[in-house]
């Protein structure tokens, strides 16, 4: 996934539907319309924040109408949850897909968070539509990122071993948090590109309350 690029054409690699009867099937073009739309939400959201980005700021991003909008959705809030979700599942998708084959939890952890990083350091804009911008925005939108976190830090736990601590659910949350901050900051810092070199700091944060500091530390110095 990804919303950077000079213009909406070059999103996701997305040419920009002919006008008229161009005899596309259906399938296709709501797809690609959908994809686009996903695009310009991460882009306008990612410039101005939930609460200054427009209708017409997302759909001009996206390279379609103000009509094509609404047919898929009747507001911003539906447009921003569906494109999270997107969101959420891509990244899930990387990070469970670059633990195949790994051996022992903590090996699974680094490669979890190795992927999460690099997917977001290929297009930082995901960390400012995902991570930065919700708390501002507030009520269900900043819900909706606690979700995602939440999947995320049940990600990374998954697979770990039976005598492994189990933090308390506010210890969970803090974890999550943290791991928010340091991406957003390390992003807003314009060092989104170097994401990837929180991987020892990460792997030691997610890691510490369930197996304690110094195993933590083992193995965030392999990372």
């Amino acid at each position: 996934m990804n919303a950077g690029g000079e213009g909406a054409d070059e999103r996701e690699g997305l040419p920009r539907l002919p006008p008229g009867r161009h005899g596309l099937p259906r399938e296709f073009v709501v797809r690609n319309q959908r994809e686009r739309l996903a695009a310009g939400m991460i882009a306008a959201v990612a410039e101005r924040g939930y609460h200054q980005t427009k209708i017409s700021d997302i759909a001009a991003a996206a390279g379609v109408s103000r009509r094509t909008f609404y047919g898929y959705f009747k507001t911003k809030e539906a447009c921003f949850e569906d494109t999270l979700e997107a969101v959420a599942e891509f990244l899930l998708a990387a990070m469970a897909k670059a633990a195949e084959g790994e051996r022992g939890w903590g090996a699974e952890v680094r490669a979890r968070l190795g992927a999460l990083l690099e997917a977001l350091a290929a297009n930082p804009d995901l960390v400012r539509f995902a991570f930065a911008a919700p708390p501002a925005a507030g009520g269900m939108i900043a819900a909706r990122r606690r979700d995602l976190l939440d999947r995320l830090l049940a990600n990374l736990a998954e697979g770990r071993p039976k005598g492994a601590r189990r933090p308390t659910e506010a210890a969970e949350h803090g974890i999550a948090g943290a791991l928010a901050a340091l991406l957003v900051e390390k992003e807003a810092a314009g060092e989104g590109e170097e994401l990837p070199r929180l991987l020892p700091d990460l792997v030691e944060l997610v890691l510490t309350p369930y197996l304690g500091r110094e195993r933590a530390v083992r193995e965030a110095r392999r990372a």
